[in-house]
């Protein structure tokens, strides 16, 4: 994105460089000269009139694109935290709705860790380093959460209110992992 407005300034440099007439000054009588550094001075006043705007409008653009990704994340976590909020109080007898409800907040878990991974493959070589690494730790976080579900889903009366809690233990540290790779992220490509 830093790249267009650098290439279209190259563009209209190359432009008017081109239009410039190489002269000898000998030839030139000092009327002419004047005429020409005017039209020169305007054509450059102009392009970097241009360069200016297009420089503003990718900022804008930019910015807004910034506040609706931040905007966005900021809502998925208040959805993800309210539907697991309450997963908290389920007994034996609701299991079946616990891990229904549980499902459902792992794909969510899941499409934030794609829209991760999607994020991080657009990013730069320098960033895209760091947040393998990350990517690879949630990745183990997740594993490890999976094998607590399917422990939560085949518990027994006995053993359900520790399942449900390391599950819930465990769902909470891949949320709070995932939160920690986005705001790494969004600092890294913020600065």
């Amino acid at each position: 994105m830093k790249s267009k407005p650098l290439i279209l300034a190259a563009v209209v440099i190359a432009t008017l460089a081109s239009g410039c007439k190489q002269s000898n000054p000998a030839e030139e009588n000092p009327a002419t000269r004047d005429t020409n550094s005017s039209a020169v001075t305007q054509q450059l006043q102009n392009a970097g009139q241009t360069v200016t705007n297009v420089w503003r409008n990718v900022k804008d653009a930019a910015t807004n694109a910034w506040e609706n990704t931040k905007e966005a994340t900021t809502n998925a976590w208040v959805d993800l935290k309210d539907s697991l909020q309450a997963t908290k109080d389920y007994t034996y007898d609701q299991k079946d709705s616990y891990v229904a409800s549980a499902s459902v907040d792992l794909d969510m878990l899941d499409r934030k860790i794609k829209d991760l991974s999607d994020k991080v493959a657009t990013a730069s070589d320098s960033v895209k380093g760091g947040a393998q690494t990350k990517l690879q730790e949630l990745r183990g976080k997740r594993a490890d959460l999976s094998q607590k579900f399917d422990s939560v889903k085949n518990s027994t009366e006995a053993d359900w209110n520790d399942s449900k809690t390391a599950f819930q233990n465990s769902y909470d540290d891949v949320k709070n992992s995932l939160k920690q790779a986005w705001q790494w992220l969004d600092d890294s490509l913020s600065s």
